[in-house]
């Protein structure tokens, strides 16, 4: 017997779009219930000052290493 992986099944556009809006839900509702998992973007005020260059690299490297 020959095993054979099944085809993907093409979803509609609106079956795309309820699968979209309830992925979002979820994602908000989750970063809602739970504030302390933020990630807190450094600012500085424009023309007021500048991060250092390594700065940058070791703040995306934490966040992209997760």
């Amino acid at each position: 017997m020959e095993w054979r992986w099944p085809l993907p099944r093409r979803e509609t556009y609106e079956e795309m779009r309820e699968r979209l809006i309830a992925e979002t839900s979820a994602f908000l509702t989750e970063c809602l219930q739970h504030p302390e998992f933020a990630v807190r973007i450094p600012t500085i005020e424009a023309g007021k000052g500048r991060f250092p260059p390594t700065f940058s690299s070791a703040f995306w490297d934490s966040i992209l290493a997760e």
